[in-house]
């Protein structure tokens, strides 16, 4: 991408953090195209299997496949950030799945559904959300093209990477594959790497 190409607003942020980082505006353009296709594979393997996971662990949980729409279940105003249409989940959103794993859902879904649902996950459901919340955060720079080069790239890809030994053992082999942590760091020293 070309730095003439960008926004004046855009590339004024581009400047403000390549300035930060010591490197040119030019290199910090190619070093962030770089991490965010490395970065969106990854993200992209861990939000198809968390979705099918979710809703399946939920759909056994409450033997009902419309959960979503279960004002019982899900809180009224999260209902709204929900798919709208009772014969599609796929239409949930990232934001939406993440917020089933909130202190609101402790008792509901995490302890009784998820939790046994994920006995590789030896840490608190709080540092599962916070995780989840810094892939999201990730996740939606990338889709508007902001800059991701400064983020937790590495630990974000080890978050995936270990929710899917528990949800898709083969999506977990994939990202390990990636040698992801080896890459963003060449691509951040700009020592090659590529992708």
């Amino acid at each position: 991408m070309l730095k003439q190409s960008l926004p004046p607003n855009v590339l004024t942020k581009f400047e403000s953090v390549a300035n930060r980082n010591r490197i040119p505006v030019e290199v910090l353009i190619e070093r962030n195209y770089e991490l965010s296709n490395l970065t969106w594979q990854i993200i992209r393997i861990f939000e198809l299997n968390i979705r099918h996971f979710i809703d399946s662990e939920i759909s056994k949980f409450t033997d009902n496949s419309t959960w979503f729409t279960d004002s019982n279940l899900i809180y009224r105003k999260h209902l709204e950030r929900g798919p709208q249409e009772t014969n599609s989940y796929q239409l949930a959103g990232i934001g939406f799945l993440r917020t089933l794993f909130a202190d609101r859902y402790h008792k509901s879904l995490w302890v009784p559904c998820f939790s046994p649902a994920l006995p590789l996950w030896k840490e608190t459901r709080k540092i599962f959300y916070q995780n989840f919340s810094s892939l999201v955060r990730v996740r939606n720079r990338i889709a508007h093209h902001e800059i991701i080069y400064n983020y937790p790239l590495i630990e974000v890809g080890v978050f995936s990477q270990q929710i899917m030994l528990d949800v898709n053992i083969e999506a977990a082999r994939t990202i390990q594959g990636m040698k992801f942590a080896e890459k963003i760091t060449q691509i951040r020293l700009g020592s090659g790497g590529g992708i």
